[in-house]
């Protein structure tokens, strides 16, 4: 209810404003005293219900209750008793208004909290009983009234009414409003919660000394324990690891895989261990990695022998080399029924051509392998040359030789050189009978005089220059398409011959000479000599250097020349060069190197 004076919102059973005040009824002008014998005052509810009387054939009366009407004439009744019960309570909370009993703001005094500790909550209940006692208790319709709520003594707010006023009822204090009380924090509660917190911290105590604690003396221990160490190293000339493993002074280090002791010595056991030794006897090897463990056990100086922690590292394995000589390529294209393959490869190695065992001829030979192998003209035929080297995995290389697929068939004699000292070579192949032959490369001396019969002929290759001369062949047939087969023959005349014709590529004339006239003694081959340091190497595959002409006599001329000789050049090594110009690399001449010498003394 909003107060009138101050606009302050009240409850309604407040007879005052709380705030200032303030009556809030006219409690006696709106609602009239009503006698306490109107409050029990009960009409009588109706419990009967409708009844079905019937007769049957013989006129006997049978009287019925219907259970339906009985049930609604119960709930009519129900609610009737509740419409009466709200009615008087509202006439006892009415009355309960006029006598002055509804708390108000003049008569709230609070408790300090401090008293909650002390109160006797029991004797306050006997107090509140012996109140209650001494009213006149009202009953309507089986009713007590009784009180719903009391103040005990120690609450936060302990609400205290003396009326003063008189009436039909007399002066009585009535039990104010039951207020929730909170839970008293006494001494028992306290040593509960001490006895949890020491649990809990006996707890953290245990989880510390039996858990974190050993963990990290563990990492403590782990970090300040010497870890064996493992560097790569050579022994005889091959890889190997070598591992010292730290132990206490004066004990023996036994390792399984070796079979062998050994004395710790300044705190480690110190030894080699060559990389073949885990992969030499393994068949069939192809992996470039391999991971390996040693397994080391310690005797101590009293005799006790115990396993150590295990040694892990990873080796590389190298692969068997093969260096290809002829082809020097993996992939050609030929012409003759045969080819010679020619590869050289490490002592001891096993090599397996196509499958077919060659071992045999590898230490024979300086580990030089010739092979000849047959050349179908059906496009690609490929050769396996397989490898294991002692000590190496194992190498596969694949050669595809090419040879055209022929309408006419054409083939060179499988006995053919494909290098020449001389300037001519004698050249035997073999077609289809009746097949018109035709040379186009420089020849004579062509004869096909069993050309007819059994299609065999032969002439005379004439090789214009100094180096690679292509030999080529066509032959023809009525309704067949033309082959034509390409030979090409290494020509390089012996040394008497080549190192006469040479002209010297001095500082002072062959030089300049040569920068002057480059097409020219291109096309007539033109030789040239020179002693000089390898300056730098470009390429090793062909091998390309570049070389001071001049011997470090003058300012540098720069030479670059290709390493056709028999002997590999080294960076910063002085040799005598012999070779024919090949055309410009930049700035400087190019030469193709035939024959290396020692270097020539200097004046």
């Amino acid at each position: 209810m909003k107060c009138p004076a101050c606009g302050h919102w009240n409850r309604a059973s407040f007879p005052k404003c709380f705030k200032c005040g303030e009556p809030l009824h006219r409690l006696h002008d709106e609602v009239p005293d009503t006698p306490a014998e109107e409050l029990t005052k009960t009409q009588p509810i109706r419990t009967d219900g409708p009844t079905v009387i019937q007769f049957d054939e013989q006129g006997n009366e049978t009287v019925k209750t219907d259970k339906l009407d009985k049930l609604a004439q119960e709930m009519l009744n129900l609610h009737e008793r509740k419409r009466r019960g709200e009615q008087k309570q509202q006439q006892l909370r009415t009355r309960g208004a006029q006598r002055g009993v509804a708390p108000s703001g003049t008569r709230v005094s609070g408790a300090a909290r401090r008293n909650r500790f002390f109160a006797d909550p029991q004797a306050q209940r006997l107090k509140q009983e012996q109140l209650l006692a001494e009213e006149n208790r009202v009953d309507y319709d089986g009713f007590v009234d009784q009180p719903s709520y009391y103040a005990i003594a120690g609450d936060d707010v302990n609400f205290s009414h003396r009326s003063t006023s008189t009436n039909a009822y007399g002066s009585i204090n009535l039990p104010l409003p039951k207020t929730k009380r909170k839970r008293v924090v006494g001494r028992p509660r306290m040593l509960t919660y001490a006895a949890i917190v020491l649990v809990m911290i006996a707890g953290l105590v245990m989880l510390y000394q039996y858990v974190v604690a050993p963990w990290v003396i563990s990492r403590t221990e782990a970090k300040d324990v010497p870890q064996p160490v493992i560097n790569a190293s050579i022994l005889d000339d091959m890889a190997a690891h070598t591992i010292s493993i730290p132990a206490p002074e004066g004990a023996q280090i036994y390792i399984k895989e070796l079979r062998k002791y050994y004395i710790v010595t300044g705190g480690y056991a110190t030894f080699q261990v060559p990389d073949y030794f885990w992969y030499e006897l393994i068949e069939n090897l192809t992996d470039e990695r391999m991971d390996v463990e040693l397994t080391p056990f310690i005797r101590t100086s009293s005799g006790e022998q115990k396993q150590m922690d295990p040694v892990r590292y990873t080796i590389e394995i190298p692969i068997s080399p093969i260096t290809l000589i002829n082809p020097d390529v993996t992939h050609l294209e030929v012409s003759t029924p045969v080819y010679n393959v020619r590869f050289q490869v490490m002592q001891n190695s096993r090599v397996l051509i196509n499958n077919e065992d060659y071992s045999s001829y590898v230490n024979t030979q300086n580990g030089l392998i010739s092979y000849n192998a047959a050349v179908q003209p059906v496009g690609n035929n490929v050769i396996t040359i397989s490898v294991r080297s002692q000590y190496y995995r194992e190498n596969t290389i694949t050669l595809n030789i090419y040879r055209e697929v022929q309408d006419i068939p054409l083939d060179l004699a499988s006995t053919l050189d494909d290098r020449s000292s001389e300037p001519e070579m004698t050249i035997h192949a073999t077609t289809r009978a009746g097949a018109a032959i035709t040379v186009v490369s420089p020849h004579k001396d062509l004869d096909t005089s069993q050309l007819g019969s059994t299609g065999q002929f032969s002439f005379k290759a004439v090789f214009s220059k100094i180096g690679t001369n292509t030999v080529e062949i066509r032959a023809d047939f009525p309704d067949k398409k033309p082959t034509t087969v390409k030979y090409d023959v290494y020509y390089l005349p012996v040394p008497d011959i080549y190192t006469k014709k040479a002209w010297g590529l001095t500082a002072d004339w062959g030089y300049p000479d040569l920068l002057a006239n480059m097409n020219t003694r291109i096309a007539n081959t033109q030789i040239y000599t020179f002693t000089g340091p390898v300056k730098e190497i470009i390429s090793t595959r062909p091998q390309l250097a570049i070389f001071d002409v001049t011997d470090g006599a003058n300012n540098e001329l720069l030479v670059m020349a290709e390493n056709q000789t028999r002997t590999p050049w080294k960076l910063g090594e002085r040799y005598w060069i012999f070779g024919d110009v090949y055309g410009m690399y930049g700035s400087m001449p190019r030469l193709i190197a035939r024959y290396t010498y020692p270097p020539k003394e200097k004046k």
